[in-house]
C-alpha cells in the first residue's frame, strides 16, 4: 500500500510538471503554451532571436507572442505584416474614427490625425510696419493647436518643421491705417533668408477706416499655398510687407463684433 501511495504521488507531481508548460514540437517550452513551428529550438536555454521567429507562445498573463517567446503586450508580433483578407464591409466613419499608427517601438496606437497634423497660431499683438522696403516678420503667440510636426519660436517668429513632407499653409492678416491703392503683401520666407517660398498680394482700393477705441477694421489679405518641405528641421518665417506704412491688426472690432483676424494655419497633407 505504501508503495502504491508513493507511486500515485509521483504520478501527480510528474503531471503537474508536464502540464505547467505545454510545448508543441519543443521539449523546452518557454511559456504556458509554446509552439516551435520549425522545431529548431535548443533542448535547454532560451532560443535565439532567429529561432523564435517561427514560434508562437501564450504566457501566464495571457500575452500572445508571434515570433517572440517574451511578448510584452496582449499581442506582440516580432516581425512581419498583419492582414485582414475581408474587411470591405467594415466601413469607417469620417470625423469620428481614429487613425491607427505605430510608435517608435512598433506599439499600435490611435490618434486624431486631423488634430495631430495641425498648427494654428494667432498674432500676438498689433504690429506697425514703417516703409515700402520693409519685410516684417509676423510674431504669433504660442500656438493654440500644434503637434510634433512643428516647433514655433515666439521670440523669433521662426517655425521649424520636424519632418519633411507636403504642408498646406493659410496666412491671413488685416492691415489698417493704410492709404488707398496700397499694395498688401503676405509671404513665407526660408530661414536663413532667401527668395519667397510663397507670396500673395492685394491692392487696397480705398483707405482703411481710422482706428478708434471702438472701431478697428482693416483691409483683409488672405493667402493659401502648398509648401514642399525638403528636410527635417527646415525653418520658415511668415512676413508682411505693405508698400506704405501700415499696422497689422491682431484683432478687429466694430459694430459686427470683435475677434481674432490675423493668424496662420499649417496642415501636413
Amino acid at each position: 500500500m505504501r508503495k502504491k501511495i508513493i507511486s500515485l504521488v509521483g504520478v501527480f507531481l510528474t503531471s503537474g510538471i508536464i502540464f505547467a508548460q505545454v510545448g508543441i514540437r519543443t521539449s523546452n517550452p518557454q511559456a504556458i503554451l509554446h509552439i516551435d513551428g520549425a522545431k529548431d529550438n535548443p533542448a535547454s536555454g532560451a532560443p535565439s532571436a532567429a529561432q523564435q521567429l517561427n514560434d508562437f507562445v501564450v504566457t501566464s498573463n495571457a500575452n500572445v507572442g508571434i515570433g517572440t517567446t517574451t511578448p510584452t503586450d496582449m499581442l506582440d508580433v516580432a516581425s512581419g505584416n498583419a492582414r485582414i483578407r475581408n474587411i470591405t464591409t467594415n466601413i469607417g466613419v469620417g470625423g469620428t474614427d481614429r487613425v491607427v499608427v505605430a510608435d517608435a517601438t512598433g506599439v499600435l496606437k490611435t490618434i486624431d490625425f486631423t488634430a495631430y497634423s495641425l498648427f494654428h497660431a494667432r498674432l500676438a499683438a498689433d504690429q506697425s510696419i514703417s516703409g515700402s522696403a520693409t519685410i516684417t516678420t509676423l510674431m504669433f503667440a504660442a500656438p493654440i493647436a500644434t503637434s510634433p510636426f512643428y516647433s514655433y519660436n515666439t521670440s523669433t517668429g521662426v517655425l521649424t518643421f520636424t519632418q519633411a513632407g507636403n504642408y498646406l499653409v493659410t496666412l491671413q492678416a488685416s492691415f489698417a491705417g493704410i492709404a488707398a491703392d496700397a499694395q498688401l503683401l503676405l509671404g513665407i520666407r526660408p530661414v536663413p533668408d532667401a527668395t519667397y517660398l510663397g507670396r500673395g498680394s492685394h491692392y487696397a482700393a480705398t483707405a482703411t477706416p481710422a482706428l478708434t477705441p471702438t472701431t478697428r477694421i482693416g483691409e483683409l489679405m488672405n493667402y493659401t499655398t502648398l509648401l514642399i518641405i525638403p528636410t527635417a528641421n527646415y525653418q520658415v518665417r511668415f512676413t508682411a510687407a505693405p508698400n506704405q506704412a501700415a499696422t497689422v491688426l491682431s484683432t478687429e472690432m466694430g459694430p459686427t463684433g470683435n475677434g481674432n483676424v490675423t493668424n496662420v494655419t499649417v496642415q501636413k497633407i
